[in-house]
């Protein structure tokens, strides 16, 4: 039997009772889910026009609407394959790769090396000419592993049920840093031979994914037999397209889930000979928070879930065209901003929310009284209650929060509060007493910060205290690619930095339970 997707007109043999999510994984198709087929997320639908039994699972009932049924749309999850079918994607924005560069005169000297930081959403990459040190292009994709889950969690079930699973993930990221670096030698005009280093930060599961290492140590607390230090391969032993005698060096991560990605952040501000108490937090997927005091590093990681990055939120999506960014409510009107520029005089129709959107949303109902203090929605009661943000000419052309995405939000923004308000009890501190705020990673960019403490995301602080510090952890990896940092220093201060596991910690549950609720009213 035949699988036809479109508009890519890629075409696929496959065996009868075959499962529709499982042939697109296994040929790099992505069909939007985020719970690696686990049935949970509901975000895997597609157009089925050929080969559409229209027999129904639970979980189909469940997500889809009456009119979506009746349209052919099926969650690609729980389609089984029983005869030629054909797959319409066409609704599904692809995926982008984004490019930026400066004007350059090329080095006589050939030397040339590429910083990355593999995210669990994104993979970012910078072509630096070493001998100058001149940053000449960036260059970001999406993670293809999200093709097995949105969350490093559903990745390591996924990598520990077998070694092939596990190979695939690893040949994925590596095939992704592999194409970025094509682009960027291709984009500044040299030979990927003249590449001699690369140097990565990443969190702790893409490190161990990058270097083919098992995850089994990974799966529960207290993770033990893991080595956090850093880790040099030959180019040409792992494929890695550079120079094949280059190196490529994985940096040294911290203790658990706090991998080198955050080890990057501390060496962007130098966090180790900084003055003054400073706090730095990375909130995405994972929430790493360091506390720095005197010389003195003490870091912890939260699961702070894909909540933040749209994946587990009924109408979430990536920052990009057509989401919903901005939410205010004047005289109870909500006015929506949305993601994109301008055509033909039109702006660009909302499709659904980012989670720089969802916290001003929640913000906003939060002030005006239509949610309160424990995010319950006024209105009928439990997770079908919902508010809407946009309507467009019919009902299908809509854009709603749920209860049920505001429950997530809680979660995500209390494990993070309460990482914080942890690590500020080690050393006997409160918010207020910081000097700064670092807020590091892409998201972190996007909140408007005023909101973020409004609802208890960020502490309560004055907002000139708190500076967004871009891709921290790329900015750490360059260091160490430049030389300004030697990895002898990188291993010392990851080993010199004290880890807390806060799922060994009674006091987190309770944390975690008081930082849920939103923030009392003044």
């Amino acid at each position: 039997m035949l699988i036809t997707f479109l508009p890519m007109n890629r075409k696929i043999g496959v065996d009868y009772g075959a499962n529709l999510m499982q042939v697109a994984r296994e040929n790099n198709i992505d069909l939007g889910g985020t719970c690696a087929g686990n049935k949970t997320c509901g975000k895997c639908k597609a157009l089925i026009t050929k080969g559409n039994h229209k027999v129904f699972s639970k979980e189909e009932i469940r997500f889809l609407t009456e009119e979506e049924t009746m349209a052919g749309i099926r969650l690609t999850c729980c389609f089984t394959v029983t005869q030629d079918t054909t797959v319409i994607l066409s609704g599904r924005q692809p995926d982008r790769v984004q490019v930026t560069s400066k004007p350059y005169q090329k080095s006589t000297v050939a030397a040339y090396g590429v910083a990355f930081d593999i995210g669990t959403t994104t993979v970012e990459a910078e072509l630096w000419d070493l001998d100058n040190k001149i940053m000449l292009s960036r260059q970001s994709a999406p993670n293809p592993q999200r093709l097995y889950g949105a969350d490093v969690i559903s990745r390591i079930t996924y990598a520990n049920t077998s070694l092939d699973n596990q190979n695939r993930l690893t040949e994925l990221i590596r095939n992704c840093c592999n194409q970025l670096i094509d682009m960027l030698a291709e984009q500044g005009e040299i030979e990927n031979d003249h590449i001699k280093s690369v140097v990565i930060a990443a969190n702790t599961t893409m490190s161990h994914l990058f270097l083919g290492k098992s995850l089994e140590s990974l799966a529960k607390v207290p993770f033990q037999g893991i080595s956090y230090a850093g880790e040099e391969k030959i180019a040409s032993d792992i494929s890695i397209h550079i120079y094949p005698e280059g190196t490529v060096y994985v940096m040294p991560g911290i203790g658990g889930h706090v991998g080198s990605d955050t080890l990057g952040c501390i060496l962007a501000k130098d966090l180790v000979h900084a003055k003054g108490p400073k706090l730095m937090m990375d909130i995405g997927t994972n929430g790493e928070i360091v506390l720095a005091k005197n010389g003195e590093l003490i870091a912890c990681s939260t699961a702070a879930g894909p909540a933040f990055e749209g994946s587990s939120l009924h109408q979430g999506m990536r920052a990009e065209y057509g989401a919903i960014a901005k939410v205010d409510i004047i005289d109870d009107k909500i006015i929506v901003d949305v993601i994109g520029d301008e055509k033909d005089g039109m702006k660009p129709v909302p499709i659904g929310i980012c989670g720089s959107g969802v916290i001003e949303a929640i913000s906003e109902l939060y002030k005006s009284g239509q949610m309160d203090s424990t995010g319950r929605l006024l209105g009928k009661a439990g997770d079908d209650n919902f508010v809407l943000l946009y309507l467009g000419k019919t009902m299908k052309d809509q854009v709603i929060l749920t209860q049920k995405d505001i429950r997530e939000i809680q979660l995500a923004k209390g494990a993070i509060y309460a990482g914080m308000q942890i690590l500020l009890r080690e050393e006997k501190m409160k918010p207020a007493e910081l000097d700064t705020l670092y807020l590091a990673g892409t998201f972190g960019n996007y909140i408007n910060m005023k909101k973020g403490i409004h609802i208890g995301l960020l502490p309560a602080m004055e907002l000139d205290k708190i500076e967004y510090i871009g891709n921290g952890a790329l900015t750490g990896a360059a260091k160490i690619l430049l030389g300004e940092v030697s990895k002898e220093e990188a291993e010392r201060i990851s080993k010199n930095t004290r880890h807390l596991e806060l799922a060994l910690r009674e006091d987190f549950q309770e944390e975690f339970l008081k930082a849920i609720s939103f923030p009392e009213k003044e």
